[in-house]
């Protein structure tokens, strides 16, 4: 049996559920911000980015909102909400649909970003994940050029949509697959020594979090479901399965809430800002003491290789020394920088 979900009905929960996602976007953005400028943290590339990301989830909101209005208000009794939705050559339509494209280029960006943080400033790393983003501008924008035309091939439409949604799809996998495999064989490498048994799983636990966030997997659970809708939608969104726009309207949304929460993390010390976030040359012991409340953690290398660890918040600290030194006990494995022992030397 065919599934019926009116283009009407999917655009009403979608603009419902996109305002409670803004609400939560804001909510994050101005503590996010509040932090920064609390902690007087220079304002780095995610910050201004989540900033525009805000500014366009904002506008896209307001045009979902100005949409609802014309089509079950101005537009009720002449051609009708479902036609008025259905018309992709609308001039409000064509306005949401340029902001949700550039929202997805510059989400995309934000965890290319941030994946070349996570392998420490390393650009062959992310050169396929830049030349994907690259193409769904591309495609993206080529597909809304289409509704500018006098008479819009649908068909064409379809095509420069479906290359847009199944490249930004798999930038989303690839970069989650990076990063989060990255994070994952860092910590697994690093051995902690001299943590309680109740420490212990809580850096565990942390890392896994960590991961989830660093990764994006949120913004790529919602590429995937996208991409689903998209192909069993229909291409006129008159009858069939319409679930697509649900989706369509959270996005810009759900790719602003991302990268928000990784600078919310990272203002709270859980992680880093920088390419030092994650940067270590083998597996390492975790010598840690829990009565010494000092802003840093030495981690030894079999093979006699000094790394630095962080502190949460506190600025960062380097020691030459080779002895246990101790460690807050309230961040993430941060491996800073690599240092030769004096053997080495």
């Amino acid at each position: 049996m065919a599934v019926n979900f009116p283009i009407d009905k999917s655009y009403l929960v979608g603009g419902w559920l996109a305002s409670g996602f803004w609400g939560a976007f804001t909510i994050l953005y101005i503590i996010c911000i509040a932090t920064t400028l609390q902690r007087r943290k220079h304002w780095h590339f995610t910050t201004f980015a989540i900033t525009v990301m805000y500014a366009l989830a904002t506008t896209h909101i307001g045009l979902i909102l100005a949409r609802l209005i014309q089509a079950f208000i101005v537009h009720v009794n002449d051609i009708g909400a479902v036609m008025y939705l259905a018309d992709i050559g609308q001039h409000l339509n064509r306005s949401k649909d340029m902001i949700y494209v550039t929202s997805i280029i510059l989400g995309d960006s934000i965890l290319v970003w941030r994946c070349f943080m996570v392998w420490n400033s390393n650009w062959l790393v992310i050169t396929v994940p830049s030349i994907m983003v690259l193409s769904t501008g591309i495609s993206g924008y080529g597909a809304i050029g289409q509704y500018y035309l006098p008479d819009p091939y649908v068909p064409t439409t379809v095509k420069w949509a479906t290359a847009m949604l199944a490249v930004s799809m798999a930038t989303n996998i690839l970069l989650t697959l990076l990063t989060a495999g990255r994070i994952w064989f860092l910590t697994s490498e690093i051995k902690f020594t001299g943590l309680s048994t109740r420490t212990k799983p809580q850096m565990r636990y942390r890392a896994v979090i960590l991961i989830i966030l660093e990764a994006g997997m949120l913004v790529t659970v919602g590429k995937i479901l996208e991409f689903v809708f998209f192909i069993i939608a229909p291409d006129d969104g008159l009858d069939g399965d319409n679930a697509l726009y649900v989706i369509m309207d959270c996005m810009p949304q759900i790719m602003g809430i991302a990268p928000t929460l990784i600078l919310l993390a990272v203002n709270q010390g859980l992680t880093s800002p920088g390419s030092e976030a994650y940067s270590v040359g083998g597996p390492a012991k975790w010598r840690h003491d829990e009565h010494d409340d000092s802003t840093s953690a030495v981690a030894q290398h079999q093979t006699g290789t000094q790394m630095v660890f962080a502190a949460p918040i506190l600025t960062h600290h380097t020691r030459t020394d080779t002895s246990a030194s101790s460690y807050s006990g309230d961040a993430e494995v941060d491996i800073l920088k690599k240092k030769p022992t004096e053997q080495q030397v």
